[in-house]
């Protein structure tokens, strides 16, 4: 019984820290759950959270809302447009313009609720010091006028599965 304890005692601080799950608010509306400690940086359109899904830290989950008004862009555009195939051209421009190189490997329609959305596969052939990623993976939520965005940046040679349908399904929109 001692050395059970003793066991117990010794891995009990390593516990915390493994089932530790950051839950980020990306505004009133919405949230996203972290498997690590997260970072914060500024991007075009707002901030972008972000912090690695998998402990060999090969895979990252990237997380923003955008609020489509500051484009003068409104609910009923975006509510109107969704099936306009230049739609999603214009959301596919605005992610390859961020990651130079990288092809489209699939996209789809996707339904979460009452919010529709695209889900994107994307790839790159020789992962650089630009993008250093083999396999992204991006689905884009309209919710009014925020659309929110996650994205799943793997490695070369990571299988980034399970952590990108554990990302994807962790966001939470009221």
């Amino acid at each position: 019984m001692k050395v059970l304890s003793f066991l117990l005692l010794c891995f009990a601080g390593y516990l915390p820290a493994a089932l530790a799950q950051h839950k980020v608010k990306l505004d009133s509306r919405a949230s996203v759950v972290f498997p690590g400690k997260t970072q914060e940086m500024q991007g075009a359109t707002g901030p972008i959270t972000f912090s690695t899904l998998d402990d060999r830290q090969k895979v990252t989950g990237m997380a923003t809302v955008i609020d489509a008004t500051q484009f003068g862009v409104d609910s009923a555009t975006i509510a109107a447009n969704y099936n306009n195939s230049g739609f999603i051209e214009l959301i596919l421009q605005g992610l390859l313009g961020q990651y130079p190189g990288v092809e489209v490997i699939s996209r789809k329609k996707i339904a979460r609720g009452s919010q529709m959305g695209y889900e994107l596969a994307l790839q790159k052939d020789k992962p650089d010091q630009a993008v250093p990623y083999k396999n992204l993976y991006t689905q884009v939520l309209f919710a009014g006028a925020n659309i929110y965005a996650l994205t799943v940046l793997a490695e070369e040679g990571a299988d980034a599965s399970a952590e990108k349908e554990q990302f994807f399904s962790s966001l939470k929109i009221d």
